[in-house]
């Protein structure tokens, strides 16, 4: 019995040493770890963006083939623009509306990102922008601060949401057509006034950027 303890004692301060050195081996081995699953991470959110990147510029390509370029070589008379161009023959769509168009196109696939051209005075006879407490909030901060874009962070632990809203500022030609349309709810615009805003915003879930973990 003796016997045994001694060997068994042997064996222990034999084994002691290795395994304090895989232990040291393996926490000097974590920050080389949490590296790697960082780029793994890196390099897939940026292939992400670049792939949805890459698909907000085929649908304002797409657009502005069928809806501008197309229009225009349909017609055979005079090139117009409006707001109501799908309408009239030979239109083409003003600034707001091609910003309108666009972000329900954008919007429109289960991407991350999103993209919305609203604002809370909207030409008479068309449908009212559905707005939430956040852009109510982004056009009243942006009418006093044009130079201090709003930036909201939501979710969960799983899932965050970055949305950040930018005036729309009104240019001379801009001040020229509202204050003189008859569908204007405003006609005393002036150059620098908000009219609205734009809004970008990025959902990405954490939860699905885990399965990228490897180490």
């Amino acid at each position: 019995m003796r016997g045994l303890t001694e060997r068994v004692a042997r064996h222990q301060r034999t084994m002691g040493p290795f395994l304090v050195i895989a232990v040291l081996l393996g926490l000097l081995g974590l920050p080389l770890a949490v590296w790697l699953d960082l780029r793994t991470l890196s390099e897939r959110l940026l292939r992400l963006q670049a792939s949805e990147t890459s698909r907000i510029i085929d649908d304002m390509r797409g657009y502005y083939a069928s809806d501008v370029v197309g229009r225009v070589l349909a017609t055979h008379g005079e090139v117009t623009t409006s707001h109501e161009y799908r309408k009239i023959p030979g239109a083409i769509p003003i600034p707001a509306t091609l910003s309108i168009e666009l972000g329900k196109l954008i919007s429109g696939h289960d991407g991350t990102v999103k993209y919305r051209f609203v604002s809370d005075m909207p030409f008479k006879g068309r449908e009212r922008h559905q707005l939430d407490g956040f852009e109510l909030g982004a056009i009243s901060q942006l009418r006093a601060a044009p130079d201090q874009p709003v930036v909201e962070v939501a979710g969960s632990i799983l899932d965050r949401t970055v949305r950040v809203a930018t005036p729309v500022v009104m240019k001379e030609v801009c001040v020229t057509c509202h204050n003189t349309h008859p569908d204007s709810p405003k006609t005393d615009w002036k150059v620098g006034d908000v009219r609205g805003i734009q809004e970008i915003s990025v959902s990405q879930s954490l939860g699905s950027n885990l399965l990228a973990f490897k180490y």
